[in-house]
């Protein structure tokens, strides 16, 4: 007791440097609070992206090829289906492709409608070598009797296989979206459009080409930009047409060329694609390449990572600060008082109380300050938060916690640093006889 009154003397005396030490201990437990709490919700906004964003894995067999004629690119739904019970993922999309020829209106290639004028066989090169020899020796022998039509069926226009990845757009009309699954709507090529005379809202047919009494009505709602072409007018981007997956599905007979696994969780995507590549082997009984999209997910986590490790660095930084000015101030504030406390031990006083007092005179005002630091934190949380929010975009949409609770480590950890110091420093100067401290 008589320690704890001496040492409310001291501060009182020394009131200013007590106020100082106070105040630099409130300002680093609200700074070590906002970089703590930042980091804390910097990982309930990082799940919250992984749950609105995701990740996808892209499945097709080894020996797809971009040719909607091929036969072997293509595997039924219902198998795709079945890895669904995999744990992580949460739903599948689909791409449908299947080959088709007009009956109401007809493709478009200018180099061979251009080679066709001039008397051009199609079947033979220039020399009388079998055109389609090439793919017959590659395996694709099944252009001689394709349609030169591709139909591409998918979930969203603007995500689609190819036409994202070359940065086309819709230029007339509207794309399509999930919601128009159940329509017969089409989206085809500028030239396509040009060549067929067709206006939005016109309908079109299509046929199998290996049944011709299979046709599939399509209304046209929009207009795209790839207008490429190929050696084939089959596999020439001017001649896709794009139509919602649903009614590419019901074309091409339950068949589908590529399974789009999406997840939720895209740090266990690698243990994913592994289990997703063996069971749709084991499955389908061919072989798989499966291919991580994760570029959404990591380009919009990328922030985040970089406000976790700026926030890791400051809550070092301050930790290391504080460390650094508590063991600097404690030694100080003894080394300084050696006079005094050669005074006091002449008087008889033991050491045990005077460390006490010391170690007391230190403490109280970094408690004070860690205490008032922590009632700034809760009386402003609120306010702090929204700031935080404002700064940080990625934090849209996810309540900001601030964390008060800082002082519950920082407390015992400056007590801890204090009395070390404190003992240390004491030990050095009661080694000394009384003589040599005054």
């Amino acid at each position: 007791m008589k320690s704890l009154v001496r040492s409310l003397k001291s501060i009182f005396y020394y009131k200013y440097s007590s106020a100082v030490l106070a105040a630099v201990f409130l300002i680093i437990t609200v700074l070590l609070s906002v970089a703590v709490s930042v980091s804390e919700n910097v990982e309930r906004a990082a799940k919250r992206l992984e749950e609105n964003i995701g990740a996808d894995l892209n499945v097709r067999k080894t020996e797809a090829e971009p040719f909607s004629y091929y036969s072997a690119n293509y595997f039924e739904l219902d198998k795709a289906e079945k890895l669904l019970d995999i744990d992580g993922i949460d739903r599948l999309e689909y791409t449908t492709m299947s080959n088709a020829t007009g009956v109401t209106v007809f493709s478009v290639f200018e180099q061979m409608i251009a080679r066709k004028m001039e008397g051009y066989d199609a079947r033979y090169g220039a020399y009388g070598r079998d055109y389609w020899g090439d793919y017959e020796a590659d395996g694709l022998g099944e252009a001689r009797t394709a349609g030169d039509i591709s139909l591409i069926g998918v979930f969203n226009l603007e995500d689609a296989w190819e036409f994202k990845k070359w940065g086309e757009t819709v230029i007339e009309g509207t794309g399509f979206t999930e919601e128009d699954m159940d329509r017969p709507v089409a989206v085809v090529s500028e030239r396509f459009q040009r060549e067929n005379q067709l206006e939005i809202g016109d309908e079109f047919t299509l046929a199998d080409p290996l049944d011709e009494s299979r046709t599939l009505t399509l209304e046209m709602i929009g207009v795209h930009s790839d207008n490429s072409e190929s050696d084939l007018e089959v596999f020439s981007p001017v001649n896709y047409i794009y139509i919602p997956a649903a009614q590419g599905l019901a074309f091409s007979q339950g068949k589908i060329f590529e399974a789009i696994y999406h997840t939720t969780d895209p740090g266990r995507l690698d243990e994913l694609r592994d289990q997703v590549e063996e069971e749709i082997e084991q499955v389908v009984g061919e072989d798989f390449d499966v291919h991580k999209e994760s570029r959404m997910y990591l380009m919009a986590a990328s922030p985040l990572n970089g406000i976790k490790n700026i926030c890791g660095y400051l809550i070092f930084i301050t930790s290391a600060v504080l460390a650094l000015m508590l063991v600097l101030l404690t030694a100080h504030r003894i080394l300084n008082r050696r006079t005094e406390l050669g005074v006091w031990l002449s008087m008889g006083e033991k050491k045990g109380t005077l460390t006490l007092q010391l170690i007391c005179e230190t403490l109280l005002p970094v408690f004070a300050g860690i205490g008032a630091g922590a009632a700034v934190v809760l009386a402003c949380g609120g306010m702090i938060g929204e700031r935080v929010q404002a700064a940080l975009p990625s934090f849209e949409g996810v309540e900001f916690v601030v964390n008060s609770g800082v002082c519950l480590w920082l407390a015992p950890l400056a007590g801890g640093l204090v009395a070390g110091t404190a003992l240390v420093a004491l030990g050095s100067l009661f080694r000394k006889k009384v003589r040599e401290l005054l």
